[in-house]
């Protein structure tokens, strides 16, 4: 047997037998998360990079937004993608719209305590954070993926 790089030369381009390999990579996925689901969250999250680099796509936004719990007690989202991106938009941010959607969201669970509804608050806090020169691409998402783990 060939390694699958070995196989993956030959299918390249052939929307068919892609299609085909896509099938049977999903099909091996599922048996791997049934066997070892730390695994294949792991393997999950290479993909999803390859995908989108480290940053949310709208589906893992939504996600880890969902599973916050806030300090007023409340869980999940305060803001919707559109509120958060309207805002963004507003305040000149250019970054990610659901890595803004998830840090926006982020704060108002942590913080909302402290600040209230002052909604700009939460923008000067998020925009500094985005743009913090010492931080590379990604540390939205990082943030997230740090404190899942920590945290589990």
């Amino acid at each position: 047997m060939h390694k699958y790089d070995h196989y993956a030369e030959h299918i390249d381009g052939d929307k068919l037998k892609e299609e085909q390999v896509d099938d049977i990579v999903c099909c091996a996925l599922e048996k791997i998360k049934v066997i070892d689901e730390e695994d294949y969250e792991a393997i999950m999250m290479k993909i999803h990079c390859i995908a989108y680099g480290p940053h949310f796509d709208e589906h893992l936004a939504k996600k880890a937004v969902s599973e916050m719990k806030n300090v007023d007690g409340t869980s999940g989202e305060h803001w919707t993608v559109e509120e958060t991106t309207r805002v963004m938009d507003q305040n000149g941010v250019h970054a990610n719209k659901y890595d803004w959607y998830y840090l926006m969201n982020m704060l108002h669970s942590d913080y909302s305590n402290l600040w209230g509804e002052d909604v700009a608050q939460y923008v000067k806090f998020a925009k500094a954070y985005i743009n913090d020169p010492d931080a590379g691409a990604g540390k939205v998402f990082y943030l997230w993926r740090a404190g899942k783990h920590h945290y589990q």
